[in-house]
């Protein structure tokens, strides 16, 4: 019997933009340096939990999220958790902002450009998601983890 053999193409399942962001600051300081300057209401969820299929074990990464009122979502994630990293190919990166539902009057270079003015923050740059081993790993960020609480 002939062998099927059926590709799966994750980049399908990404629609969502990330942001990597290079700031030596704790996660609740930029958070509110962001808040502060985009007008946002980041805030703190439950840690995000991502089972690691080499150690056996799970990491922890803080994570924070805004929901505005035009849907968009916008979650900030830290890069170093409590045994690993969320993308071990980006360890220069020390937090990952998501965003998902992205408005077409919010441009992606203009939000780039705001966050470069924070002075926390050293550097941002665009993540290619397509390029990443670990890309699949912003997919453990359900529906289930978005609340809308605090719109």
């Amino acid at each position: 019997m002939a062998k099927k053999i059926l590709d799966f193409d994750v980049d399908d399942h990404l629609d969502f933009d990330v942001i990597g962001i290079i700031c030596a600051f704790k996660d609740y300081r930029l958070c509110f340096e962001i808040n502060l300057l985009l007008d946002f209401n980041l805030k703190r969820v439950n840690d995000l939990e991502l089972t690691l299929e080499k150690k056996g074990s799970t990491g922890l990464f803080s994570f924070y999220q805004y929901i505005s009122i035009d849907n968009e979502q916008f979650f900030l994630i830290t890069n170093k958790g409590n045994h690993t990293w969320f993308v071990p190919e980006q360890k220069h990166i020390d937090y990952f902002m998501m965003i998902r539902n992205r408005a077409s009057f919010t441009e992606l270079h203009s939000l780039m450009k705001k966050l470069k003015s924070i002075p926390l923050i050293n550097s941002v740059i665009i993540i290619d998601t397509a390029k990443l081993k670990s890309a699949d790993h912003f997919l453990y960020i359900e529906e289930e983890k978005v609340t809308r609480k605090g719109i």
